[in-house]
């Protein structure tokens, strides 16, 4: 087997169309026409607005398009799992996350709880921490959504031939869909230490159902242009 592998991404050029102090950084290939590159960097410029790199520019999809439900089959009942140790470097790194999700309003605090899980720190490639929940007892008793999703191999074929591709990926993408008002008690967790109990207002990795609930979403969404000028599958879009 030969070691030397074909290069499958372009180099990137990265475009700042935010500040010095707070960039927002953008890539485009640098194997593009001089004209057309200044033609993206330009509408990228236009059109910064639309996209977000912080917790608290998103503002969430309505929920007369979409709501994330969790059902729970009859025969289960509520279940607490028991508290978890972390050590005191993690804690502050959970922390200080919560306290990001609570003034973005992602989460909420929690009392008198019926289901509650424990949270699981995730080190991002960044060196940031991502705070996620073990739900495997709620995801136990939870029915699963049938909704079909996309076939990787026909979303390759969709966007083969063309001569310019662009690859966006929804940020926090989960978490811009509610979770139906009745049903948030149901997510809350535990973190360590006095940190405390929340639960989440929108919908999180590690839910069951959750990437069907996205998926129909964005079918919603892009319908008239899916097969067309846009494949979609979950958070990831190639136009």
């Amino acid at each position: 087997m030969e070691d030397d592998y074909p290069e499958v991404q372009d180099p990137l050029l990265e475009i700042n169309v935010g500040t010095e102090p707070e960039p927002w950084p953008l890539f485009v290939s640098q194997l593009l026409s001089l004209e057309l590159a200044a033609e993206i960097i330009g509408l990228l410029h236009e059109y910064k607005d639309c996209f977000a790199w912080n917790y608290h520019e998103i503002l969430g999809l309505p929920r007369s398009l979409v709501e994330h439900e969790l059902k729970i089959r009859e025969v289960f009942r509520p279940f607490q799992q028991s508290p978890r140790r972390f050590s005191t470097e993690v804690q502050l790194k959970v922390k200080e996350e919560i306290e990001q999700l609570l003034k973005a309003g992602l989460i909420r605090m929690a009392r008198y709880v019926e289901w509650l899980a424990n949270i699981v720190p995730v080190l991002k490639k960044t060196g940031a921490l991502r705070v996620c929940t073990d739900y495997r007892n709620l995801n136990l008793a939870t029915p699963k959504d049938e909704y079909p999703m996309p076939k990787s191999d026909l979303l390759v074929d969709g966007a083969a031939k063309h001569e310019v591709l662009s690859f966006v990926d929804g940020h926090a993408g989960y978490n811009q869909i509610f979770i139906v008002e009745e049903d948030v008690h149901k997510t809350a967790f535990r973190c360590p230490g006095a940190i405390g109990t929340y639960e989440w207002v929108v919908m999180t990795f590690g839910l069951k159902n959750a990437g069907a609930t996205y998926q129909r979403a964005m079918n919603l969404i892009f319908h008239d242009l899916i097969g067309r000028t846009v494949e979609v599958y979950i958070d990831d879009v190639v136009v």
